[in-house]
């Protein structure tokens, strides 16, 4: 078993599109009205017409990746702001342009082997 998808909500589905595939580098798939951006096997949706968007929470998901203070560089060179809670650099987060919480994690961080 895995996570096949998350649902986010946002306020502009087009600037969304710019950030997780111009930004931060993910691929899409488009399927009528939705929008899906692929991270590995697993999917985020977004979508606009569902409510509107939770801010100021912990509410989160994480993406582990290889390589974490490399990626943090490219994103912070497209102006992403990046920070730490923890201040490690197995672990950084960073928030979309409607405020959701995204979590980096390095596939070095052991906690969840």
């Amino acid at each position: 078993m895995r996570i096949n998808h998350i649902t986010l909500l946002v306020k502009d589905k087009k600037r969304s599109e710019d950030f997780y595939t111009k930004v931060l580098g993910f691929d899409k798939k488009e399927s009528e009205d939705y929008l899906w951006i692929r991270i590995g096997y697993q999917y985020i949706h977004i979508t606009d017409n569902s409510g509107r968007p939770v801010k100021n929470t912990f509410y989160h998901f994480a993406i582990e990746m290889d390589d974490l203070p490399e990626y943090v560089k490219k994103i912070r060179s497209r102006g992403v702001d990046v920070f730490d809670f923890s201040k490690s650099r197995l672990q950084s987060f960073i928030k979309d342009p409607d405020g959701n919480l995204i979590e980096f994690i390095d596939t070095k961080d052991n906690f969840f082997k």
